[in-house]
Protein backbone atom coordinates (compact mmCIF):
# COMPACT_ATOMS: atom_id res chain seq x y z
CA UNK A 1 0.00 0.00 0.00
CA UNK A 2 2.80 2.41 0.89
CA UNK A 3 4.48 1.69 -2.42
CA UNK A 4 1.26 2.43 -4.33
CA UNK A 5 0.76 5.69 -2.45
CA UNK A 6 4.33 6.75 -3.20
CA UNK A 7 3.85 5.91 -6.87
CA UNK A 8 0.62 7.91 -7.09
CA UNK A 9 2.22 10.86 -5.29
CA UNK A 10 5.17 10.83 -7.68
CA UNK A 11 2.82 10.78 -10.67
CA UNK A 12 0.87 13.73 -9.30
CA UNK A 13 4.11 15.68 -8.84
CA UNK A 14 5.31 15.11 -12.41
CA UNK A 15 3.32 18.05 -13.91
CA UNK A 16 4.42 20.26 -11.02
CA UNK A 17 8.08 19.36 -11.59
CA UNK A 18 7.78 20.10 -15.30
CA UNK A 19 6.08 23.44 -14.55
CA UNK A 20 8.86 24.43 -12.16
CA UNK A 21 11.52 23.46 -14.70
CA UNK A 22 9.77 25.62 -17.30
CA UNK A 23 9.52 28.56 -14.89
CA UNK A 24 13.22 28.26 -14.01
CA UNK A 25 14.01 28.09 -17.72
CA UNK A 26 12.11 31.34 -18.37
CA UNK A 27 13.77 33.03 -15.40
CA UNK A 28 17.17 31.93 -16.73
CA UNK A 29 16.43 33.41 -20.16
CA UNK A 30 15.17 36.71 -18.74
CA UNK A 31 18.10 36.97 -16.33
CA UNK A 32 20.66 36.22 -19.03
CA UNK A 33 19.05 38.79 -21.34
CA UNK A 34 19.05 41.34 -18.53
CA UNK A 35 22.78 40.79 -17.96
CA UNK A 36 23.33 40.90 -21.71
CA UNK A 37 21.49 44.20 -22.13
CA UNK A 38 23.53 45.82 -19.37
CA UNK A 39 26.75 44.87 -21.17
CA UNK A 40 25.62 46.08 -24.60
CA UNK A 41 26.72 49.62 -25.37
CA UNK A 42 24.89 51.78 -27.95
CA UNK A 43 26.82 52.58 -31.10
CA UNK A 44 27.13 56.31 -30.39
CA UNK A 45 28.58 55.60 -26.92
CA UNK A 46 31.16 53.08 -28.14
CA UNK A 47 34.68 53.24 -29.57
CA UNK A 48 33.19 54.07 -33.00
CA UNK A 49 32.58 57.57 -31.60
CA UNK A 50 35.73 57.78 -29.47
CA UNK A 51 36.82 61.12 -30.93
CA UNK A 52 34.44 63.03 -28.61
CA UNK A 53 34.86 61.10 -25.33
CA UNK A 54 37.82 58.90 -24.28
CA UNK A 55 35.72 56.96 -21.72
CA UNK A 56 33.51 55.31 -24.35
CA UNK A 57 33.86 51.48 -24.40
CA UNK A 58 36.12 51.33 -21.35
CA UNK A 59 35.01 47.74 -20.68
CA UNK A 60 35.74 46.51 -24.21
CA UNK A 61 38.55 44.14 -25.12
CA UNK A 62 41.69 45.47 -26.75
CA UNK A 63 40.90 46.36 -30.35
CA UNK A 64 41.92 48.01 -33.60
CA UNK A 65 39.52 49.67 -36.03
CA UNK A 66 39.23 51.72 -39.18
CA UNK A 67 36.41 53.66 -40.84
CA UNK A 68 35.84 55.30 -44.20
CA UNK A 69 33.20 57.84 -45.15
CA UNK A 70 32.51 59.38 -48.53
CA UNK A 71 31.16 62.61 -47.10
CA UNK A 72 27.83 63.24 -48.83
CA UNK A 73 29.31 61.60 -51.95
CA UNK A 74 31.67 64.53 -52.52
CA UNK A 75 34.95 63.33 -54.04
CA UNK A 76 36.75 66.28 -52.50
CA UNK A 77 35.81 65.42 -48.91
CA UNK A 78 36.44 61.94 -47.51
CA UNK A 79 36.75 61.00 -43.85
CA UNK A 80 39.13 58.26 -42.74
CA UNK A 81 39.88 57.07 -39.18
CA UNK A 82 42.24 54.37 -37.94
CA UNK A 83 42.62 53.62 -34.25
CA UNK A 84 43.74 51.14 -31.60
CA UNK A 85 43.00 50.59 -27.92
CA UNK A 86 44.81 48.45 -25.35
CA UNK A 87 43.00 47.34 -22.22
CA UNK A 88 44.85 47.42 -18.89
CA UNK A 89 43.93 46.20 -15.42
CA UNK A 90 42.29 49.49 -14.40
CA UNK A 91 41.68 51.29 -17.68
CA UNK A 92 42.79 51.49 -21.30
CA UNK A 93 45.10 53.40 -23.61
CA UNK A 94 43.62 54.70 -26.84
CA UNK A 95 45.02 56.20 -30.04
CA UNK A 96 43.52 57.28 -33.34
CA UNK A 97 44.44 59.14 -36.50
CA UNK A 98 41.81 60.84 -38.64
CA UNK A 99 41.97 62.64 -41.97
CA UNK A 100 39.31 64.77 -43.60
CA UNK A 101 39.79 65.94 -47.16
CA UNK A 102 41.88 64.70 -50.07
CA UNK A 103 45.40 64.84 -51.49
CA UNK A 104 45.09 68.55 -52.31
CA UNK A 105 43.88 69.68 -48.89
CA UNK A 106 43.18 67.80 -45.67
CA UNK A 107 42.64 68.33 -41.96
CA UNK A 108 44.46 65.72 -39.88
CA UNK A 109 44.25 64.71 -36.23
CA UNK A 110 46.28 62.27 -34.17
CA UNK A 111 45.29 61.57 -30.57
CA UNK A 112 46.73 59.68 -27.61
CA UNK A 113 44.81 59.20 -24.36
CA UNK A 114 44.14 57.13 -21.27
CA UNK A 115 40.97 56.23 -19.36
CA UNK A 116 41.01 55.18 -15.70
CA UNK A 117 38.40 53.30 -13.65
CA UNK A 118 38.15 55.45 -10.54
CA UNK A 119 35.43 53.29 -8.92
CA UNK A 120 32.86 50.67 -9.98
CA UNK A 121 30.63 53.55 -11.12
CA UNK A 122 32.99 56.33 -12.23
CA UNK A 123 35.42 56.43 -15.17
CA UNK A 124 37.59 59.41 -16.13
CA UNK A 125 39.61 59.93 -19.29
CA UNK A 126 41.83 62.46 -21.01
CA UNK A 127 43.51 62.60 -24.40
CA UNK A 128 45.59 65.12 -26.32
CA UNK A 129 45.08 65.78 -30.01
CA UNK A 130 47.50 67.25 -32.51
CA UNK A 131 45.67 68.88 -35.41
CA UNK A 132 47.57 69.83 -38.55
CA UNK A 133 46.83 70.57 -42.19
CA UNK A 134 48.34 69.41 -45.43
CA UNK A 135 47.89 71.55 -48.53
CA UNK A 136 49.42 71.25 -51.97
CA UNK A 137 52.34 73.64 -52.50
CA UNK A 138 52.02 75.05 -48.95
CA UNK A 139 54.49 73.88 -46.30
CA UNK A 140 53.98 76.14 -43.28
CA UNK A 141 50.47 75.11 -42.28
CA UNK A 142 49.25 75.79 -38.73
CA UNK A 143 49.28 73.15 -35.96
CA UNK A 144 47.35 73.00 -32.72
CA UNK A 145 47.38 70.74 -29.62
CA UNK A 146 44.04 70.39 -27.83
CA UNK A 147 42.93 68.31 -24.80
CA UNK A 148 39.72 66.28 -24.48
CA UNK A 149 38.28 65.43 -21.07
CA UNK A 150 35.73 62.63 -20.64
CA UNK A 151 33.56 61.27 -17.85
CA UNK A 152 31.27 58.24 -17.53
CA UNK A 153 29.10 57.63 -14.45
CA UNK A 154 26.93 54.53 -14.01
CA UNK A 155 24.18 55.62 -11.64
CA UNK A 156 22.43 52.22 -11.71
CA UNK A 157 22.14 49.14 -13.92
CA UNK A 158 19.66 51.01 -16.12
CA UNK A 159 21.07 54.54 -16.10
CA UNK A 160 24.44 55.86 -17.25
CA UNK A 161 25.67 59.40 -17.79
CA UNK A 162 28.39 60.61 -20.17
CA UNK A 163 30.03 64.00 -20.44
CA UNK A 164 33.04 65.44 -22.24
CA UNK A 165 34.78 68.68 -23.14
CA UNK A 166 36.47 68.65 -26.53
CA UNK A 167 37.60 70.90 -29.36
CA UNK A 168 35.67 71.08 -32.61
CA UNK A 169 37.34 72.81 -35.51
CA UNK A 170 40.36 75.06 -35.26
CA UNK A 171 40.20 78.22 -33.18
CA UNK A 172 43.66 79.57 -32.49
CA UNK A 173 42.73 82.52 -30.32
CA UNK A 174 41.67 80.24 -27.41
CA UNK A 175 45.04 78.42 -27.29
CA UNK A 176 43.45 75.05 -28.09
CA UNK A 177 41.15 74.91 -25.07
CA UNK A 178 37.96 72.81 -25.44
CA UNK A 179 35.10 74.71 -27.05
CA UNK A 180 32.37 72.03 -27.07
CA UNK A 181 30.36 70.33 -24.32
CA UNK A 182 28.71 66.92 -24.69
CA UNK A 183 26.14 65.49 -22.23
CA UNK A 184 24.34 62.14 -22.61
CA UNK A 185 21.96 60.09 -20.48
CA UNK A 186 21.41 56.47 -21.53
CA UNK A 187 18.46 54.54 -20.05
CA UNK A 188 17.80 50.81 -20.53
CA UNK A 189 14.09 50.31 -21.21
CA UNK A 190 14.12 46.50 -21.29
CA UNK A 191 16.60 43.72 -22.15
CA UNK A 192 16.33 44.54 -25.87
CA UNK A 193 16.27 48.34 -26.05
CA UNK A 194 17.38 51.63 -24.58
CA UNK A 195 17.21 55.31 -25.40
CA UNK A 196 19.63 58.21 -25.06
CA UNK A 197 18.96 61.89 -24.49
CA UNK A 198 21.79 64.26 -25.28
CA UNK A 199 22.85 67.87 -25.40
CA UNK A 200 25.79 69.17 -27.43
CA UNK A 201 26.96 72.76 -27.07
CA UNK A 202 28.80 73.28 -30.34
CA UNK A 203 30.76 76.41 -31.21
CA UNK A 204 27.84 77.44 -33.44
CA UNK A 205 24.63 76.47 -31.62
CA UNK A 206 23.24 74.07 -29.00
CA UNK A 207 22.03 70.70 -30.33
CA UNK A 208 19.39 68.47 -28.72
CA UNK A 209 19.67 64.73 -29.44
CA UNK A 210 17.38 61.70 -29.05
CA UNK A 211 18.56 58.19 -29.99
CA UNK A 212 16.70 54.88 -29.80
CA UNK A 213 18.86 51.76 -29.49
CA UNK A 214 17.73 48.20 -30.25
CA UNK A 215 19.70 45.06 -29.36
CA UNK A 216 18.51 42.05 -31.33
CA UNK A 217 21.16 39.95 -29.59
CA UNK A 218 24.77 40.35 -28.46
CA UNK A 219 25.93 40.35 -32.09
CA UNK A 220 23.44 42.70 -33.72
CA UNK A 221 22.41 46.21 -32.68
CA UNK A 222 21.21 49.38 -34.32
CA UNK A 223 20.49 52.98 -33.39
CA UNK A 224 18.22 55.60 -34.90
CA UNK A 225 18.87 59.17 -33.85
CA UNK A 226 17.26 62.54 -34.46
CA UNK A 227 18.68 65.92 -33.49
CA UNK A 228 18.24 69.65 -34.02
CA UNK A 229 21.32 70.21 -36.21
CA UNK A 230 21.58 70.51 -40.00
CA UNK A 231 22.21 66.73 -40.00
CA UNK A 232 18.98 65.72 -38.23
CA UNK A 233 18.92 61.93 -38.85
CA UNK A 234 21.56 59.30 -38.06
CA UNK A 235 21.11 55.54 -38.56
CA UNK A 236 23.74 53.06 -37.32
CA UNK A 237 23.98 49.30 -37.68
CA UNK A 238 26.63 47.09 -36.03
CA UNK A 239 27.15 43.36 -36.51
CA UNK A 240 29.70 41.23 -34.64
CA UNK A 241 31.18 37.99 -35.96
CA UNK A 242 33.51 36.36 -33.44
CA UNK A 243 36.46 38.78 -33.13
CA UNK A 244 35.27 41.09 -35.92
CA UNK A 245 32.79 43.95 -35.77
CA UNK A 246 31.25 45.73 -38.77
CA UNK A 247 29.71 49.21 -38.85
CA UNK A 248 27.38 50.86 -41.35
CA UNK A 249 26.23 54.38 -40.53
CA UNK A 250 24.11 56.74 -42.61
CA UNK A 251 23.56 60.42 -41.93
CA UNK A 252 21.16 62.77 -43.65
CA UNK A 253 22.03 66.41 -44.34
CA UNK A 254 19.18 68.81 -45.10
CA UNK A 255 21.02 70.30 -48.09
CA UNK A 256 23.72 67.82 -49.11
CA UNK A 257 21.76 64.57 -48.77
CA UNK A 258 22.94 61.18 -47.49
CA UNK A 259 26.43 60.24 -46.31
CA UNK A 260 27.54 56.64 -45.65
CA UNK A 261 30.27 55.50 -43.28
CA UNK A 262 31.60 51.93 -43.08
CA UNK A 263 33.89 50.49 -40.43
CA UNK A 264 35.74 47.33 -39.46
CA UNK A 265 37.13 46.42 -36.03
CA UNK A 266 39.14 43.49 -34.69
CA UNK A 267 39.06 42.61 -30.96
CA UNK A 268 41.35 40.42 -28.90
Amino acid sequence: LKQNIATLTAKKNVPYIHEMKFIYFLIGILFSKSILSQNLVPVHLSFWNKTVNPTFSINEKSLAYLTYENKFYLKQWNNKIVGAEVKTEKGRFNWFYSQRGNTNFSSNKTSLGYTQKMSPKLNLGVCFELTFFTQAEVNNNPKLITPTFGLNYKQSNNNSFYSSLYNSGIIFHNNGLPNCLLLFWNHIINPESSFSLGYIQDQKEPIAVFIYNYFYNKDFKFSLGVNSSEIPIVFSLVYSLKSLEFLIQNTYHQKLGISTQIGLAYKW
